[in-house]
């Protein structure tokens, strides 16, 4: 260890300033404009629900609307600036295909408004996946993920507050008294109790614990965050979901906290992929088996909610044979009983894509959240991997549930992955290479130690695992930015590392 290493591990910075450090790592000039408006929706989306509840009429709509307004209007910005042509290829096909073949069911539907409304709740959201990567840089990927997990902290604490009030925040919201001809709010209770779930500030209690379960992923893929801090970030969240009683919820943390730890596991012996994949394939399995043996063994009693989950995914696919192109926009989902009273009900946002417009868009769906998990478990850096471990923690709830048709949940989701997308673009693409490729010579048992938050190698012997290079040509340390630190999170000179003292290292 040099002497310039040895004062910056000597001369600690305050807390302050590390952690300001670790929120911004690449500094605060020159962020730019655009990326302004990813931020605002930060904090538009979790005040969606109730924001909407308190005002009426007219207001309630035109506050529904900046979110989607805003979204278009960066949409169409994206593509005029050019800024289009930094979004991967694949994400562009795929996303304007879904988009795309959305507005063409609108043939089906005899409605204008009817189908202009379902495309905003189950289509317009997309795009979002397209114009984060577009709009943002790395440098804005720490300082975003900082903001949704503040939002979180305070979206949880009104879960918490508003739960506690019982009956009576549903009188506040106006939920009670039901107006004659509105079915009873059944979702908010569950079966047997009269004690309402917690669900605010969203609009429903899955819903909120998929956004919850969804801000706990980006919490743990923060790569320069200490361990402390995550782990009392994650305790409001957690009490916030249990409060939800989602079942979904929980399965989404199982499933999150599988990927978490099997990220680990793939980084620190790229050999052992199918371990990937076998813990969470068994994290899956065992929570349903365990829910499944309590509701079936223990209470000796059928969950109705369970029973409407199968039977409502049973009745639903024929539609698939008599309408394979669609059934209508607009048509399909709890949405569209805001215009019609024959509305096809789903429990699975899959359904719904597939019944509303077509088997292809939801074939596509499936193709679009394989590329991003692959995406993420290739990335090279901790918050890279930020879609799969996103996708893993919401998977159950759209599987099972229509919890994409609320705007909220969509968008939240599609622009964590799109900044997902962009930390992996910047730290480069992980890929595991032949251990007898790399075994320093003359000692073939030394092992070689990896950095545990980026899975990079360490300066002893040669990485286990290293950006695409072409043949022949010498593995090099990936450029430093302007703020002296390279897309992989080292510094990039002895300079800048005399000048960082204050990240925690």
């Amino acid at each position: 260890m040099t002497a310039a290493t040895t004062a910056v591990h000597t001369r600690r910075a305050p807390l302050g300033a590390r952690m300001m450090s670790a929120i911004a790592p690449y500094g605060w000039s020159g962020l730019g404009v655009l990326w302004l408006g990813i931020l605002l929706l930060a904090f538009v989306l979790p005040a969606n629900g109730v924001t909407s509840a308190f005002l009426k009429g007219s207001a309630a709509t035109a506050f529904g609307a900046i979110k989607d307004a805003l979204l278009l209007g960066l949409f169409l910005l994206v593509i005029v600036t050019g800024r289009i042509r930094r979004v991967p290829v694949p994400i562009v096909v795929i996303v304007l295909m879904i988009v795309g073949l959305g507005l063409v069911s609108g043939a089906w539907t005899s409605s204008f408004t009817q189908a202009a409304y379902g495309w905003r709740n189950d289509f317009l959201p997309f795009l979002a996946l397209i114009v984060t990567p577009a709009v943002l840089d790395r440098r804005h990927v720490p300082i975003l993920a900082t903001v949704f997990i503040v939002v979180a902290q305070i979206a949880a604490i009104t879960t918490i507050v508003t739960w506690s009030q019982g009956l009576k925040w549903l009188f506040t919201l106006g939920v009670f008294p039901v107006p004659e001809g509105e079915p009873f709010p059944s979702s908010l209770f569950v079966a047997g109790s009269i004690v309402p779930r917690g669900f605010s500030p969203y609009t429903a209690p899955n819903e909120s614990a998929a956004v919850a379960t969804m801000m706990l992923a980006v919490l743990w893929t923060r790569p320069r965050w200490p361990l402390w801090l995550k782990a009392g970030l994650t305790v409001l969240p957690l009490v916030a979901i249990y409060l939800t009683q989602s079942r979904s919820g929980y399965l989404g943390l199982a499933l999150l906290a599988a990927a978490l730890v099997s990220w680990g596991i793939f980084r620190a012996r790229p050999v052992m992929t199918w371990a990937f994949l076998t813990i969470m394939a068994a994290a899956g399995v065992a929570g349903i088996t365990l829910y499944l043996f309590i509701d079936k063994v223990v209470s000796h009693i059928a969950d109705p909610s369970l029973i409407g989950h199968s039977d409502s995914l049973l009745e639903n696919i024929p539609f698939l044979v008599t309408h394979p192109f669609g059934y209508g926009l607009g048509m399909v989902g709890p949405r569209a009983l805001n215009y019609s009273s024959d509305a096809i009900l789903v429990e699975s946002f899959f359904l719904l894509l597939a019944i509303e417009s077509g088997i292809l868009v939801m074939l596509l769906f499936g193709v679009l959240l394989v590329y991003l998990f692959q995406g993420g478990l290739r990335a090279r850096t901790l918050d890279g991997f930020l879609p799969a471990a996103v996708i893993a923690a919401s998977l159950v709830s759209f599987t099972v549930l229509p919890t994409l048709q609320e705007g909220p949940v969509a968008y939240t989701l599609w622009i964590l992955c799109g900044m997902g997308v962009v930390a992996a673009r910047a730290g480069g693409t992980y890929r595991p290479v032949a251990r007898r490729a790399v075994t320093p010579a003359g000692d073939p048992s030394t092992p070689t130690p990896t950095a545990p938050e980026t899975g990079t190698a360490t300066p002893v012997g040669t990485p286990v695992g290293t950006l695409d290079v072409a043949p022949g040509q010498r593995r090099r340390r990936a450029p430093a930015g302007a703020s002296g630190e390279g897309d992989d999170g080292r510094r990039g000179s002895r300079r800048s590392l005399r000048g960082a003292g204050d990240d925690g290292a």
